[in-house]
């Protein structure tokens, strides 16, 4: 045997003499087998180890959105909004919030300006709107907003439904986070979003009455009531707060907030009290009573609007309506005009002033079972005209916006 040809297989043959096959090396064979091993053992290892921490939940980041909100609804079949809460229902306490049924109406052209608000949604477009063919680049969508609470659970026995509130340009909004648990403003077209009120737990937000916006959307206002009344009043643009103690109401802000309309008392009876009419800095300009309903302060501060029966007390929605405006700063009434909505009888429901001169009311059947529409009446003239661009049943509960559709 040459010593010099290498050992094969360790049978002490020549390499040559094992047939045509290739050469097979052991350490090749122990490598192969010590590497399965290795594979093995890691695997098990891997799974006794494996991370069963949940990843992080998708957080929403809003992004710039130019559309104008023609309204804000809650849909009319909710069935997180019904009472009793089925047993089906997951538990509420915690957390509080219990329903996030918010709904953004917009109305827009397709591809006009910047339309991703960071979470996903259905569009329709094209289609017929009140009977007239609508050109296929006339979008609307619907959007879910999530993060705002529509009601929370106080109690295994008690829910209150959670205000939002919009700019007459559509463009920013107020609401309660379920993510940071407190009221915050937001302003579509920058993605920005600021704080309004402290993080507020069970006991604080049952002290909750009012949540109001300016119409230009600078100022943003709170009201609690319960031992320690007070408006919460931001400023958008500096996010400072003040803080105006002994009020639990607030009927309105004026652009700028140069005038704001609160009460003193609050009661769940619905009773009506005096008004009080403060500047920013909470200085009294004005205090009075006497009005049997407290009504809306106009965008310019100046006038108090309410809807007021005749005066029967049948509470069958036959008698005459009427709506009414007052100087803010005496009470006085001003002006007084019998609703004409429609011909056959309705029940007139207040809901905003569209501009110094308009107010737009909604007519329902006497029974509150149906919607007869949206109407803007104008106090100084008592003329109504029909909100065409508002369908008769928007939902079970609605916040306007920019009501007039724009293209």
């Amino acid at each position: 045997m040459n010593m010099n040809e290498p050992d094969a297989g360790g049978l002490g043959l020549p390499s040559h003499e094992l047939g045509d096959g290739p050469r097979r090396r052991p350490t090749t064979i122990r490598w192969i087998g010590a590497l399965i091993l290795a594979c093995i053992i890691g695997a098990g290892f891997l799974y006794i180890n494996q991370d069963d921490t949940p990843r992080p939940t998708w957080e929403w980041k809003p992004k710039p959105y130019d559309p104008p909100v023609q309204y804000a609804f809650v849909p009319a079949d909710s069935k997180c909004h019904g009472w009793p809460a089925s047993s089906t229902d997951e538990e509420a306490l915690p957390p509080l919030i219990s329903c996030t049924e918010w709904r953004l109406r917009v109305n827009y052209k397709r591809g006009k300006g910047r339309q991703d608000i960071g979470i996903p949604y259905g569009a329709g477009c094209g289609g017929y709107r009140g009977g007239v063919s609508i050109s296929d680049d006339d979008c609307t969508s619907d959007i879910g907003l999530n993060d705002a609470a529509s009601q929370v659970q106080l109690s295994d026995n008690e829910r209150r439904d959670i205000a939002l509130r919009i700019t007459r340009d559509g463009h920013r909004i107020a609401y309660f986070s379920k993510k940071y648990m407190q009221f915050v403003s937001w302003d579509l077209p920058t993605a920005q979003r600021k704080a309004i009120s402290p993080r507020l737990n069970v006991q604080t937000i049952d002290d909750v009455r009012d949540l109001e916006i300016s119409p230009d959307g600078e100022f943003f206002a709170v009201a609690f009531a319960g031992a320690q009344p007070r408006l919460l009043v931001t400023e958008f643009a500096t996010g400072q707060t003040i803080t105006l103690r002994g009020f639990c109401a607030i009927l309105g802000i004026s652009k700028g907030a140069s005038r704001i309309a609160a009460q003193r008392t609050c009661s769940d009876l619905n009773e009506a009290s005096a008004v009080t009419i403060l500047k920013r800095d909470g200085a009294v300009i004005g205090e009075w009573g006497g009005a049997s309903f407290t009504g809306d302060l106009s965008p310019d501060g100046r006038s108090i609007v309410e809807i007021d029966g005749d005066g029967d007390g049948d509470g069958d929605g036959d008698g005459d309506e009427y709506i009414i405006t007052r100087d803010a700063t005496t009470g006085k009434v001003t002006k007084k005009f019998k609703l004409q909505l429609l011909s056959e009888p309705s029940d007139a429901i207040g809901h905003t002033w569209l501009d110094n001169d308009e107010y737009i009311v909604q007519a329902e059947t006497p029974e509150r079972s149906e919607s007869f529409g949206y109407y803007r009446v104008d106090v100084k003239l008592g003329v109504s005209h029909r909100i065409h661009d508002l369908g008769l049943n928007l939902g079970s509960v609605v916040s306007l916006g920019s009501v007039f559709i724009r293209h």
